[in-house]
């Protein structure tokens, strides 16, 4: 019994030294972590990326020389056109007329030395801060849809332009100087001198139309076509890919759900549409604004799969389309969709309704020249039928009508259209004097 007291003191001294250690060992432990890397979420591209200036472009122009039009709608023509403007320093914008008749347009037009350049969808002027230097800080928040441009100075190095809406009726006027205008002169104005003669249609109390003489040789084509998988649109569209749901709704209709949105696919139409209805807004965005957002969400994954132009706007419903073109000319069809429509929300999309497939440009399966009526033949045939009111037509173009011959071949048919508040009617023989039927 007599070294009961030793142990317990050893014993307690080892366990106190023991607890020492083990708090030293706790406090100075340095854990081997190994080093984690850090991972970016993979860019997802559909298509290729484009510039602003690829989706707003002119679909033709007419020139007017010793009281004689001559007119293009060729893309290369339009590629020039914009190409000469890269770097024009617009010294001044300058508002003349809020109220514009249809009779003064008309008279500016007719004016010697002028090109008239027609685009589709009113442009906000923003979007041509990429190709013009704006000498204005503040550019003004309007658009236009028209370009005169007066070469009468050029000999002084001077430009005078003049921008046109049609819906706001708003005329503004701005000079550029150049430091040589010999490449505009030689680039856009002498080739016009060879262009085909056009002819003004006038309409009492609206706006000319503007019609080639000449009949139109156009090429029919045949291309293989491919569908984008839709697994990549969903994991661009969808925030968290991985819990949205597929469901099977018809032969011809799929969607995809994740509880907030969804994006419906139909399978006839080769379309898709996303709706993300909680994003739902009434605020009218302004126009630059809208295209900037609009241009920049379809851009970030690719959405341009295609030569789209920017076309139309509603900013009523903050809805801005893109059309389909091919060789410069717009592509319509009752069979599948050829369009893209975007719908802003509340700081985000609320509506995207789009085609899923691409054709394969590089070789045609088979192509054929075709020849069409003069444009002054298809008005004289247009003014006959009891369809259509000239005063309610925005113009006559020639386009491509596309339908989809087997499951790998669509054909793309040259067809001089109607185009009326952004429908599209296809001019046939059948047609004319027949049912119409609107084309997107």
């Amino acid at each position: 019994m007599k070294y009961i007291e030793p142990v317990k003191s050893v014993v307690l001294f080892l366990l106190v030294m023991l607890s020492v250690i083990l708090t030293f060992i706790i406090w100075t432990y340095t854990p081997d972590y190994k080093i984690i890397e850090q991972t970016e979420g993979k860019e997802i591209l559909i298509g290729s990326q484009k510039r602003m200036e690829d989706i707003i472009r002119p679909y033709k122009a007419i020139y007017r020389f010793d009281e004689e039009f001559t007119g293009t709608a060729s893309n290369g023509a339009m590629k020039d056109i914009m190409k000469a403007f890269q770097g024009w320093n617009i010294l001044d914008l300058v508002p003349i007329n809020n109220n514009l008749t249809a009779n003064y347009v008309n008279e500016m037009i007719r004016t010697n030395n002028r090109m008239t350049i027609f685009f589709t969808g009113e442009i906000p002027y923003s979007a041509f801060s990429s190709i013009f230097q704006f000498a204005d800080k503040e550019i003004p928040e309007t658009t236009f849809n028209r370009m005169i441009i007066d070469w009468t100075n050029y000999g002084n190095k001077e430009l005078q332009i003049f921008f046109i809406s049609s819906n706001n009726k708003t005329l503004m006027r701005s000079r550029v100087s150049l430091q040589n205008t010999n490449p505009f002169i030689r680039d856009v104005i002498e080739p016009a001198k060879t262009y085909s003669a056009f002819k003004e249609i006038e309409r009492e109390g609206f706006t000319s139309l503007y019609m080639p003489n000449d009949k139109i040789e156009s090429t029919k084509y045949m291309y293989t076509f491919i569908e984008e998988p839709l697994e990549s649109f969903k994991n661009v569209l969808f925030p968290n890919p991985n819990i949205v749901q597929r469901s099977i709704e018809s032969a011809m209709t799929e969607k995809y759900q994740d509880g907030k949105s969804r994006m419906t696919v139909d399978s006839n139409l080769k379309s898709l549409t996303y709706v993300y209805p909680a994003v739902e807004s009434s605020a009218i965005i302004e126009p630059s604004k809208l295209l900037k957002d609009s241009f920049e969400f379809i851009n970030e994954h690719g959405g341009f799969t295609a030569d789209y132009r920017y076309v139309s706007k509603n900013t009523n419903k903050n809805q801005l389309e893109y059309q389909q073109y091919l060789q410069g000319l717009p592509v319509y069809s009752d069979q599948v969709i050829s369009k893209i429509t975007t719908v802003w929300g509340d700081n985000v999309i609320f509506r995207y309704k789009r085609p899923y497939y691409s054709l394969v440009f590089d070789i045609p399966t088979e192509k054929e020249i075709k020849e069409l009526p003069s444009g002054v033949e298809i008005l004289e045939k247009i003014q006959q039928l009891n369809n259509f009111v000239l005063s309610d037509i925005d113009d006559v173009v020639v386009g491509y009508y596309l339908k989809q011959d087997s499951t790998s071949i669509m054909t793309l048919e040259p067809c001089w259209f109607v185009v009326h508040n952004g429908i599209a009617t296809k001019l046939t023989p059948e047609l004319l004097g027949g049912v119409v039927n609107g084309l997107e």
